[in-house]
């Protein structure tokens, strides 16, 4: 079975060599957990493999991703020519007079399903919350499916990034059961030091391990010990 790489040499080990190809995978966070460094992390790895992403950007510039990419895992500008950015913040701002060049036109929902059934070998969604806000239960749910197809046509992984905790329990537990795979990150407070921990929740396709993991956030993105472990 096709693999794809998560870009964090420590996880993929968890998983059985990376991500099965043609999933969904969703990252669902406490706020500051960090999910935006790994989709970082993923769209670096298929960079290096001359691979085609999608990242769409709802919380965040496209620039501001660009600059943070740059922070944190030393891209270089010329790097991201095979990264497409479909940024809906700034298509925002540019709505109020600021930024209008950047603008763009139509249905964020809309744009979002044509896009995303393009041959992407991966594709990031930062973050559905913004959907899910914006768009009645049924959409965001369609929404998800559309990218399973794309995603298992075109033997890609999608990424969602959604935030715990903005929306009733029912929700985020029909959205857990829709997608592929979900790996939860949380964080929490010990004595004086935060400490962020990851658990794989389900992955279709793969051997779950039992384990809770332990990573940090340093200045060369995430830093996850296979041996470092939450029992």
């Amino acid at each position: 079975m096709k693999r794809v790489s998560t870009g964090i040499l420590n996880l993929d080990s968890q998983l059985g060599g990376g991500f099965p190809a043609g999933s969904v995978i969703l990252f669902i966070e406490d706020p500051g957990a960090g999910a935006e460094i790994y989709s970082y992390h993923f769209v670096h790895d298929g960079i290096k493999k001359g691979e085609q992403s999608l990242y769409i950007a709802t919380n965040d510039t496209a620039d501001d991703i660009r600059d943070s990419m740059k922070l944190y895992l030393g891209i270089g500008d010329d790097e991201f020519e095979k990264v497409k950015f479909m940024d809906f913040l700034s298509a925002r701002v540019g709505a109020l007079g600021v930024r209008e060049s950047l603008t763009l036109s139509g249905d964020p929902y809309n744009k979002v399903i044509t896009e995303t059934s393009r041959n992407y070998s991966r594709v990031v969604l930062n973050s559905l919350s913004y959907f899910a806000e914006n768009y009645d239960r049924k959409s965001v749910l369609g929404l998800i499916e559309s990218m399973k197809i794309s995603a298992k046509r075109n033997e890609a992984v999608h990424m969602i990034i959604f935030t715990k905790g903005m929306f009733n329990m029912e929700f985020e537990t029909a959205v857990k059961q829709v997608v592929d795979g979900v790996i939860e990150l949380s964080i929490r407070e010990a004595e004086t030091e935060i400490q962020r921990r990851l658990k794989i929740v389900k992955l279709k396709r793969t051997l779950v391990p039992k384990t809770i993991f332990r990573y940090d956030i340093s200045d060369r993105g995430i830093r996850m010990e296979s041996v470092t472990r939450v029992l």
